[in-house]
């Protein structure tokens, strides 16, 4: 599979019968939030052909026209896109009118695996675009399951199976030298009320990666809860850590207290500040990095957040709302989904990569995220 890589010029766009027009960003936070339904004909045509799946947790992605990479997010509820076939080609359709041709990443060995311990590689860590390898649920959330949960959140209460740390490296050894040949990895766990301990879990994992296959071959960002003592993160980067990201999420105090009560009260919002400009001030820019949510605050005071942020050496990384079985809380504040509101988030979030010369880790991107993709296109945004 040959992507196109050309970055420099205006994305293609898309025009509907009802007088929507698309690009391919525009296209992707729309997928994103309204999931696509899936003909069970393109399951059968390409299902065991490329990396294409039914079972939810795979992971499965699109590649719009060649170029960008989306999270194919199935859905069953009422939803203007989805996904056929045209004469053998997977094509999404709008309100039934042909829209744009897709393609599917192309078949990986890796999901064939098991762990030493008998444990299905795409268990533990699943394939993110095109080649980041990424363990999403290390462990429990225990703001979750303290009943503070982040209104937004999919994952709170799931845990990988338990494992290893000799069957991690599995894992990881074969998707960096086997296939497909991963160029990054991503660590993400619940957040806990002992980011001490959580530091402790993921320093021994950064050693056992450089100790099985060198720490230098696969980038690595880990996702982390900010500890009281900054200090500890420290070793983090002694143990080769590429990138440390401490999620606020939300900008605005007030909706960050209402949507992530859990992080307000146990973590608070100042201490995940403090966490990224101590990494900031000691290890320069672009080794720290700190998602925020798009949709639910305004894209004003995103924006603000994110500029705040870029000005002292902290990546920002935009995400759209996937808003499938949110809080209601959430809906509560959400705000009316607007391709204009992503546009000017993307337009302003390309502004700040080039002032600042901040870099959005990844290679051709994720499934989820726009940060990257922004990124690539910072110059013709």
């Amino acid at each position: 599979m040959t992507l196109n890589t050309t970055y420099n010029e205006k994305l293609p766009t898309y025009q509907t019968n009802d007088g929507t027009t698309f690009d391919l960003l525009d296209l992707k936070v729309a997928l994103l939030y309204h999931g696509i339904r899936v003909d069970d004909e393109v399951y059968q045509a390409f299902e065991g052909k490329a990396r294409l799946s039914k079972n939810p947790f795979s992971c499965n992605a699109m590649i719009l026209d060649n170029r960008l990479f989306c999270s194919l997010s199935r859905t069953e509820q009422e939803t203007p896109f989805r996904l056929t076939l045209n004469a053998e080609t997977p094509v999404i359709t709008y309100n039934n009118e042909h829209l744009i041709n897709i393609s599917f990443p192309e078949k990986t060995s890796f999901y064939d695996q098991k762990t030493t311990g008998g444990i299905p590689f795409g268990n533990l860590a699943v394939i993110q675009g095109y080649d980041m390898l990424s363990f999403a649920c290390l462990w429990r959330c225990e703001i979750t399951t303290s009943g503070n949960a982040c209104g937004f959140c999919h994952t709170g209460n799931f845990e990988s199976p338990k494992h290893s740390l000799s069957e991690m490296m599995d894992v990881i050894r074969y998707a960096v030298d086997e296939s497909p040949k991963t160029k990054m990895l991503q660590l993400t766990a619940g957040s806990t009320f002992n980011p001490e301990k959580e530091i402790d879990r993921y320093v021994e994992i950064l050693e056992s990666i450089d100790k099985s296959i060198g720490i230098e071959k696969v980038p690595t960002t880990i996702y982390l809860t900010p500890p009281k003592d900054l200090k500890q993160l420290d070793r983090l980067f002694d143990a080769g850590v590429a990138q440390i990201a401490c999620d606020m999420d939300i900008w605005n105090e007030r909706l960050f207290e209402k949507i992530c009560p859990g992080k307000a009260e146990y973590n608070t919002r100042q201490r995940y500040l403090d966490a990224l400009l101590y990494i900031a001030e000691k290890y320069g820019k672009n080794r720290a990095c700190c998602v925020f949510v798009g949709g639910i605050e305004t894209v004003e005071s995103l924006v603000e957040g994110a500029t705040f942020l870029a000005e002292q050496g902290i990546v920002p990384l935009p995400s759209p709302l996937m808003p499938f079985g949110v809080d209601q809380k959430v809906i509560a504040e959400m705000q009316p989904f607007s391709l204009d509101y992503y546009r000017k988030l993307r337009h302003e979030t390309a502004k700040l990569y080039q002032k600042y010369d901040l870099i959005a880790p990844g290679t051709y991107g994720s499934d989820v995220c726009i940060s990257r993709d922004i990124w690539l296109r910072k110059e013709s945004l």
